[in-house]
């Protein structure tokens, strides 16, 4: 099994541990293809075993003038039970998944429609910048991802502003943190 976020934020994460060189743009030439992101995820190097997940969503803000008043009312009932709130998942990692986790494990890797402004993976350190179109015509994701990592841990502070022309901007912001906890049972 992978290891990956909650649904809610629907980002593909990832359990950090190896120093890379400098970030994805090998070439210089100033874009961060795919195969380049792809070549930065499958340089790290994780411990296998079971690890747990917590992902808490600290702060959610929509833009209310596209809301009618009973979708705004709907809403912030929503947005406030999600706030503070932690789901905790527990995943096996393979040694092959430990030694070539690949970029499926970083967030919009699998997404074709993804374009990448910043992605270092250096310095157990993780700065990504990355924007998605949605499924829906006008929707896209900005995604910041900013924490550190070992090789039995990591903290990460993820930040996504989403906007659609229908329902306008939504920003999220959730702490993701996750350890090696042992052995993978069974």
């Amino acid at each position: 099994m992978k290891m990956q976020t909650v649904s809610i934020l629907a980002l593909p994460l990832m359990a950090l541990a190896a120093c890379s060189g400098g970030g994805a743009d090998k070439d210089g030439d100033g874009k961060i293809s795919k195969e380049e992101v792809a070549k930065e995820a499958e340089s790290i190097k994780f411990s296998a075993g079971e690890w747990e997940n917590k992902v808490e969503i600290v702060d959610v803000k929509f833009d209310e003038t596209k809301l009618s008043a009973e979708r705004k009312a709907m809403t912030g009932a929503i947005v406030k039970q999600m706030i503070g709130q932690v789901q905790t998942t527990k995943n096996c990692l393979t040694e092959e998944q430990a030694k070539k986790p690949g970029a499926d494990f970083l967030a919009g890797a699998a997404n074709d429609e993804c374009t990448y402004k910043k992605f270092d993976l250096s310095g157990g350190a993780i700065n990504a910048d990355i924007t998605c179109k949605g499924q829906q015509p006008g929707q896209k994701g900005d995604i910041k991802l900013n924490g550190t990592y070992t090789s039995t841990s990591y903290d990460m502070q993820m930040e996504m502003a989403m906007s659609s022309g229908e329902m306008g901007t939504m920003t999220m912001k959730a702490k993701n943190s996750a350890k090696r906890i042992g052995e993978c049972k069974g």
